[in-house]
């Protein structure tokens, strides 16, 4: 594709379907979904012009781009049947290419200002529906009702602003700068176009087949968050000598909490720990389940499938991130769940059909079943394969650091190796408790976290650090992974050898110099690049820093080992999903270090075991490289 002249492009368009709230796909979908204008940029010939419904698209048959093409323009243009020979999404490219994703920013740093902000607000406005009135030539809703009305009633029964003719040709207007935008961008983006091409491309199939989601299981979770909710506003109320309805908006009031409760903020993490009436209410009113849930029900399609759950290049070092019912990072289950799931006394499938049976359930077990909404195709089971401590695998075999690759090919515990040097005592002594400490090690310590982010990992944990000497169990875990330690440090000075103009290694890594001084480049061994844009060591200070997505962002030996080690593993992973989607094994989703498909349940045992494989399977550059992975099968996804 790297000779490709797309046709560059951008819709505008007005809908009564929430974009936000369901999507790209399902918005195209909606009845009420129009397109505006098209406004429209020929790569081959430097021609411009604008489409309008109702006149034929003179581009059939050509490769189309737009700025974000994968999550809405490609829909729009299947509805109006351009008929394209392919799509490509020049946000995609941006992001490939260490870029901001977000055209706004693309425009401010190529033409000098960004998108006008003004002009968007109006576009969007123009599907904001409006209490119908007199005026309007429509039945007239009070403004009673119309205010105990669901946004979804709104959206349905609302009235659309009228686009006159001045309006109209702003709208175009706007619609021709966006592409002015992408016409400045495309000959950069365009050399991105087949670095991780065959990745891009199975994102694009996953995205497109969805998984399936268990709506009626959704709905009921729903109800019972509900119930939950109004029990503990209840309790809260009696205890602190309230009505329910002051109790509630004292808990949903950051300001009123504080007050009353006496804390800084009213954040998640401030209060998760807090024993406190309203804080047991707040906690129940915003309930992470209930967020995600709405998300499914409103992006769930007529099949039953949700579509277009994962972002593709979500994070600077290519790793996936996820849209929509965000799924890369569901509430993981309280202990006493996952100990009755381990130890076999409790099985989730069988307890989400108790739930839809009419089973109540509390807090801890809604967030669990939350998982348990995404499930196997009929007659499929889900198989899952998760890559086992994957991130501290590569970062012992990228460091060179034998001993600590011995222990993950000897099957031993690397928690408790880590705990015997923190505690001086011998494997076999090691106890539940000390273990801990060394799983905490094992995951905090390794991009050079000191006794901050140890303390910050315990939290998540809740590990006791009483009598424990934090910075001597840094020093331990130091000492015992010095080779770990030494690539922070080589990591380091070569991406400042690069900001020198000098190209430089450390270890698998190589910190290459752009050649106008713009960035710095770190290949991996895959050979896939992570780009530091505007790269520089801080005057006045030892940090460096380079323009991120979201600004100016500061770096460390750590954190440069961190970025190379999870695009190492991402790299491995879509390797493996590679792998699965050639095997047939339909891979539907990847969560962090899982790979999940939906299969025969006849086959489902030999499936397991072939996404096993591809999964241990190594390319060339990861030769050495000390893989494992474990898995399971069932109906229902869980953790």
């Amino acid at each position: 594709m790297t000779h490709v002249a797309p046709v560059l492009l951008d819709f505008e368009s007005r809908s009564r379907a929430d974009l936000g709230a369901v999507g790209g796909r399902k918005y195209w979908e909606h009845p009420s979904s129009e397109a505006l204008v098209v406004v429209w940029y020929d790569t081959a010939d430097g021609t411009v012009g604008a489409w309008y419904p109702g006149q034929a698209w003179p581009h059939r048959g050509r490769v189309l781009a737009a700025h974000n093409a994968q999550g809405f323009d490609r829909f729009g243009g299947e509805r109006y049947g351009f008929d394209a020979a392919g799509w490509i999404d020049t946000s995609q490219l941006a992001r490939k290419a260490g870029l901001p994703g977000a055209l706004d920013a693309l425009g401010q740093r190529w033409c000098g200002a960004p998108k006008d902000k003004e002009a968007s607000r109006f576009t969007a406005s123009l599907s904001s529906v409006r209490r119908p009135s007199r005026k309007h030539g429509a039945a007239e809703i009070p403004a009673d009702v119309w205010r105990d009305m669901s946004d979804d009633e709104r959206r349905a029964r609302g009235v659309l602003p009228e686009l006159d003719a001045k309006g109209f040709t702003r709208v175009v207007s706007y619609c021709a700068s966006d592409v002015a935008i992408l016409a400045e961008a495309w000959p950069r983006l365009s050399e991105w176009l087949d670095v991780d091409a065959d990745v891009e491309a199975l994102d694009r199939v996953i995205n497109d087949r969805g998984v399936a989601f268990d709506a009626a299981l959704a709905r009921r979770l729903l109800a019972e968050d509900a119930r939950v909710a109004r029990i503990a506003v209840a309790d809260a109320a009696a205890k602190l000598g309230m009505t329910p309805e002051a109790c509630a908006a004292a808990a949903r009031s950051p300001k009123q909490f504080c007050e009353i409760v006496g804390t800084p903020d009213a954040r998640a993490d401030t209060i998760e720990h807090i024993e406190h009436p309203l804080a047991d209410a707040r906690r129940a009113l915003a309930s992470i389940a209930r967020g995600k849930l709405t998300a499914g029900l409103a992006r769930v399609h007529a099949d039953g499938r949700l579509r277009d759950t994962l972002r593709y290049y979500g994070a600077h070092t290519g790793r996936w991130s996820g849209r929509g019912m965000q799924l890369q990072n569901m509430p993981r289950p309280a202990k006493r769940l996952a100990d009755a799931i381990e130890s076999g006394e409790l099985d989730v499938d069988a307890f989400a059909d108790e739930v839809l049976r009419g089973r109540e359930c509390d807090a801890d077990e809604i967030a669990l079943l939350v998982r348990a909404t995404i499930t196997a195709s009929r007659g499929n089971l889900l198989a899952v394969q998760d890559f086992s401590s994957i991130e501290a695998r590569a970062t012992a075999w990228a460091a060179g650091d034998d001993a600590a690759i011995d222990v993950f090919r000897s099957g031993r515990d690397p928690y408790k190796v880590a705990a015997t040097a923190v505690f001086g005592v011998p494997y076999e002594s090691v106890t539940k408790a000390q273990r801990q400490v060394g799983k905490v090690c094992e995951l905090a310590l390794g991009y050079q976290g000191g006794p901050g982010a140890f303390t910050a990992m315990a939290r998540a944990y809740r590990l006791d650090l009483t009598g424990l000497d934090l910075a001597a169990i840094v020093a331990a875990w130091r000492t015992l992974h010095a080779p770990i330690k030494s690539l922070w440090y080589a990591c380091e000075r070569a991406f400042r050898s690069a900001i020198s103009g000098r190209p430089a290694w450390a270890g698998l890594f190589e910190y290459v110099p752009a050649d106008d001084g713009s960035a710095v480049a770190c290949f991996l061994p895959s050979g896939r690049p992570i780009v530091y844009h505007a790269a520089r060591a801080v005057t006045g200070d030892e940090s460096l820093a380079y323009l991120g997505t979201r600004g100016t962002e500061h770096l460390y030996g750590g954190k440069l080992v961190e970025n190379a080690i999870q695009a190492l593993c991402r790299d491995l992973m879509a390797g493996a999903m590679l792998r699965a989607e050639r095997a047939g094994l339909h891979p539907v989703l990847t969560v962090h270090d899982e790979i999940v498909c939906d299969v025969p349940e006849s086959s489902a045992e030999r499936a397991g075991a072939e996404l096993h494989a591809a999964m241990l399977e190594l390319p060339n550059w990861a030769a050495g490289f000390p893989i494992d992975a474990d898995g399971w099968t069932g109906r229902r996804y869980r953790k």
